[in-house]
């Protein structure tokens, strides 16, 4: 059995305070450890976050399509109250008068008769509706209608088909029996006084007579400049009336619409991707100022001239100013006059620096990726010597602790026999005086 030693239980020896002398180099070299594990953790935050600022870049200059900034359309309409209208990038340049002279509308039928109280009952029928989708083609559903209530009977309507939606009409003396094209644009058939787009084939039941019309079922149209034929919709929507055209109308009248180049997406573009390559400066001037974690860095501190070079293109245009931090802003004025006088070019240039950037920034974020595993496997290095040398202190610690321990026993043992023989002595030194 091993021996039990108490530490400081005599006060001989202050053993908390030798241990810690004695381990003190080594606590200072885990210290420095343990600060260099700090240092290189801050520094893998910072390359994170560093990344994903070039990633972001990246993904930008990927997704930026030069022909779309280029290509682009806009509508100028002189009454927005007539109508509004969109243009594809496919639409060709023009000036157009639109005469909007009818809206479309869907067709509303209603009972001739009904009854005085929504509680009466009304009697069994079986008919069917027929819904015409145009002059020549149509669609029939069969109702078998049991009986019941007016509600009833609009219920069984509702539930047998997707077209037609019945509902109730109070005249002010009877209720009666609607119905309505759910979807306007599902019939390009116009009603007539002897032709209707909802149609009952057999009889409705006797309480509510036959239909009458209350709406007709009109398509949109418009006459567009000169021409004696309207072109027609179902719906307030014209799709395509050239390329890429479409309008949407909202009253009747007459309205000229512009369709012409573009360009303003080109100014908020470029602002976009400027801001994206300030982002990553921000954090280079950050990280390599006096006192940055990576100060002195030679793959941060290339990056501003590297984007310089990039970026020259588009410098030499007149049109990217720098500031004193490296950092990008837009010359707007004079984006505007090189885009007015001198397209081709300015062309040539921002598909340069697409270029330029996509291949560089694949290769910024190799490196960085690269660099970063690095850090990363250096601090699980330092982790596992930490581990290590606190595993070491923690048995030098306890091998120190029971030495002591032991020379203090003995320490304790040599002052009780030292007093021992001090007491001893005193009656030999009385008897010689006696005698």
């Amino acid at each position: 059995m091993a021996d039990l030693y108490l530490s400081n239980v005599t006060g001989l020896l202050d053993i908390d305070s030798m241990v810690q002398g004695i381990l003190q180099p080594k606590l200072q070299d885990l210290q420095k450890l343990q600060n260099k594990k700090a240092t290189l953790q801050a520094q893998a935050s910072a390359i994170s976050n560093f990344l994903g600022a070039l990633k972001d870049a990246q993904s930008f200059i990927d997704d930026l399509n030069i022909d779309n900034l280029f290509n682009a359309k806009s509508v100028n309409v002189e009454d927005t109250s007539i109508l509004s209208a969109t243009a594809s990038d496919d639409t060709p340049n023009v000036t157009l008068s639109l005469n909007v002279t009818q809206l479309s509308q869907t067709e509303v039928l209603v009972s001739s008769q009904g009854v005085s109280d929504l509680n009466n009952s009304i009697s069994a029928s079986t008919f069917t509706l027929k819904y015409w989708t145009s002059d020549t083609d149509y669609e029939t559903f069969d109702i078998n209608f049991s009986g019941g209530t007016l509600q009833d009977l609009a219920d069984t309507i509702n539930s047998s088909q997707d077209k037609v939606e019945a509902s109730i009409f109070y005249d002010g003396t009877y209720y009666k029996l609607m119905l309505s094209e759910k979807d306007v644009g599902a019939s390009t058939k116009e009603t007539t006084d002897t032709s209707t787009v909802i149609e009952i084939v057999g009889s409705l039941p006797t309480e509510l007579g036959s239909l009458s019309i209350m709406q007709y079922a009109k398509n949109a149209e418009i006459q567009i400049g000169d021409s004696a034929t309207p072109v027609t919709s179902p719906t307030n929507t014209f799709e395509n009336i050239i390329s890429g055209l479409s309008v949407t109308v909202y009253q009747t009248g007459t309205t000229s619409i512009t369709v012409e180049d573009d360009h303003s997406g080109i100014s908020s573009t470029l602002s976009d991707f400027l801001n994206k390559l300030n982002s990553i400066i921000d954090l280079v001037n950050s990280n390599t100022a006096k006192g940055g974690i990576f100060q002195g860095n030679i793959m941060f501190t290339q990056i501003k001239p590297r984007f310089l070079t990039l970026m020259q293109p588009l410098v030499n245009l007149g049109i990217i100013n720098i500031d004193d931090e490296g950092k990008y802003s837009l010359n707007t004025d004079t984006l505007n006059s090189v885009i007015e006088n001198n397209l081709e070019d300015f062309k040539t240039a921002i598909s340069q620096v697409k270029e330029n950037f996509s291949s560089d920034l694949e290769n910024l974020i190799s490196s960085f990726n690269t660099y970063k595993t690095a850090q990363d496997n250096q601090i699980n290095y330092i982790d596992d010597e930490i581990e290590e040398m606190q595993l070491m202190i923690s048995k030098e610690e306890e091998r120190l602790r029971l030495e002591f321990a032991k020379i203090e026993s003995l320490m304790y043992q040599n002052e009780q026999l030292r007093q021992k023989l001090q007491n001893f002595a005193v009656p030999i030194s009385q008897t010689t005086q006696n005698s």
